[in-house]
């Protein structure tokens, strides 16, 4: 027990020597006089590009027929593509799964239906030319076998926004560090340290965006109708809020008072 205790009190003193060690080498804050602001930049956009997510259901006893029907779905919709001057190689179709179901009730209490095979299969549509949104969404919306339709907006040139919308919010921030400098006497130095944070899509956060407008998907409803489909054809403005700490220093400062002695 006594060893222990060494142990300890040694340990504590060698922490002790350590702090006193850093603290002098180091202050907890700038050895110069500064201002800390926080700037901001927002825009609103019409987006120019999108992408459309959507199911393809087929129901059926025999599972052959029920991949033609995805098939013949895949064709309609690549055939529309190229109608609106869309590349059908946009349509990426992703892997088809296949479940069975059995025992379901037959549409007026009849006997139960005989073993079918559902097949399912998720296509996603890059669409490079919003301008064909409104034809493309409005063309395939309601037509059977599709279902689950979620819709995102987005910004070929969103790298270039968001660098104009950080260089904006530093001069904001400057703007911002001018009026506090020049209340306190003081004129604007550099910047010594400048951290944007994430970016706000306020249209998502307000509810504006819907990146995540979609059908809740129920087995045995692959045609439904409850979705607003003028919501799912408007193309909405990006709003966009990008946020920057800055710390200026401060300049032109007043000559340190001299030290008066204390009177013994």
């Amino acid at each position: 027990m006594l060893t222990m205790k060494t142990r300890l009190r040694a340990a504590a003193l060698g922490l002790s020597l350590v702090c006193a060690a850093g603290s002098a080498a180091a202050s907890p804050v700038p050895d110069y006089p500064f201002v800390h602001v926080v700037g901001s930049a927002y825009t609103a956009v019409l987006p120019d590009i999108a992408v459309l997510d959507f199911e393809i259901v087929a129901l059926d006893a025999d599972p052959a027929a029920a991949r033609a029907v995805l098939e013949a779905r895949v064709a309609e919709i690549r055939a529309l593509m190229q109608q609106l001057s869309l590349d059908p190689e946009d349509a990426v179709v992703r892997e088809v799964r296949q479940t069975v179901r059995k025992g379901e009730q037959a549409p007026g209490g009849g006997a139960p239906h005989e073993l079918r095979y559902e097949l399912r299969c998720d296509v996603k549509i890059n669409v490079r030319n919003v301008s064909s949104w409104p034809a493309l969404a409005g063309g395939l919306f309601g037509k059977p076998n599709l279902d689950g339709f979620a819709s995102t907006f987005d910004l070929s040139t969103m790298q270039q926004t968001n660098d104009e919308l950080v260089t904006n919010a530093i001069l904001d921030a400057r703007r911002r560090a001018e009026v506090i400098a020049a209340a306190s006497g003081r004129r604007l130095g550099a910047v010594t340290a400048a951290t944007p944070e994430a970016i706000k899509n306020l249209s998502t956060a307000m509810g504006l965006q819907r990146d995540d407008f979609r059908m809740e998907r129920r087995s045995g409803a692959p045609d439904r109708g409850d979705v607003d489909r003028e919501q799912l054809m408007t193309i909405t403005a990006i709003r966009l809020n990008q946020p920057v700490d800055v710390i200026f220093r401060l300049e032109n400062l007043a000559a340190a008072r001299p030290r008066v002695p204390k009177k013994p």
